[in-house]
């Protein structure tokens, strides 16, 4: 069953792969476009839209790279594999996005102070060109849960909102002459790129520094867990992320009984529960008959226990 889940993960690595291979030369078609268009019409958004592209780009081949190392088998060096990769490249990406946002910010302010004209025409147009093309990779991207993929596919929806606000502008500027829509546009799009890429940023540091991930409670945890018959306690619980989509657990387990039978029958008991409701895969745990370490390890008289295991012997009525 591991092997199976294991090689499943593998293929959607393959898949995400692809997928970003097509989306890369797509985003170099549209931003060679979009560069050059910039400098004929003079626009900021335009202009700002394309570093913007210029970002994707560099982060794509990036990610591209990070499914790669992600799909390498895990080897003597790299134990849990090569998932971290991925997260590496994801958490590059979205800096040099909060940079790059930055920049698009000062560029803003500065237009503001000194206002040039905006040619329209070909600013709607190229506008035009790049939602449809941003559209195509968003189809692409979606319903994928890789960070990496996760993160292209938020930048590509940036990417369209910001050929929509291109395209108003761009009309704005057709019928009024009103120049300073530029700048507005170019610092929205500044502000919303900022917002997406500090949330992706939080959410690789999260992974990296081993947090337990946000949609796992180790209270409701423990107490599923303890809901099994023959578990008194769980102690030294540990849940981290290899990746978005692998997480692993670690975990003592105070048992009433620890026969090969029972420990085996309670191991495939847990590890399903965890599958099934956590969707944790990789485990390691150990039974104890005492709901301590300190007491079960470092004791000599195993007739002496701390208030912890007294406790817990007289809330469950069991002979320790």
């Amino acid at each position: 069953m591991p092997d199976e889940s294991n090689q499943l993960k593998h293929n959607n690595i393959l898949r995400s792969e692809k997928k970003m291979l097509l989306s890369i030369f797509l985003v170099g078609t549209v931003l060679t476009g979009k560069l050059i268009g910039a400098f004929i019409t003079n626009s900021l958004a335009l202009f700002s839209d394309s570093w913007h592209l210029l970002t994707d780009l560099a982060s794509l081949l990036i990610s591209w790279w990070g499914l790669k190392a992600a799909a390498k088998p895990a080897n003597n060096k790299f134990t849990f594999g090569h998932y971290r990769h991925s997260i590496l490249t994801a958490l590059i990406n979205n800096v040099s996005l909060i940079c790059i946002s930055i920049f698009i910010l000062y560029k803003s302010v500065e237009r503001y102070l000194k206002p040039v004209e905006v040619e329209p025409k070909g600013m709607i147009l190229l506008a035009i060109l790049g939602l449809a093309v941003n559209l195509i990779i968003v189809y692409n991207l979606k319903n994928n849960s890789n960070v990496n993929v996760k993160s292209a596919f938020l930048h590509f929806v940036g990417d369209a909102l910001a050929d929509v606000g291109v395209l108003l502008g761009g009309t704005i500027i057709y019928f009024t002459k009103w120049y300073g829509i530029d700048t507005l546009l170019s610092a929205f799009l500044g502000c919303f790129i900022l917002k997406s890429a500090v949330k992706m940023t939080i959410e690789c540091l999260k992974i990296l520094l081993e947090a337990v991930p946000d949609h796992i409670s180790l209270e409701k945890m423990k107490e599923r867990i303890k809901s099994i018959d023959g578990v008194i306690e769980i102690t030294d619980l540990h849940v981290w992320s290899l990746s978005a989509e692998v997480q692993s657990m670690t975990a003592h387990i105070c048992v009433q009984e620890c026969s090969s039978a029972k420990c085996k029958q309670l191991l495939r008991s847990i590890q399903n529960l965890l599958k099934d409701e956590f969707d944790i895969e990789h485990t390691t745990i150990q039974f104890e008959l005492s709901p301590c370490g300190s007491c079960y390890y470092s004791s000599n008289d195993d007739t002496k226990s701390c208030m912890l295991c007294i406790d817990s012997q007289n809330s469950k009525g069991t002979d320790l």
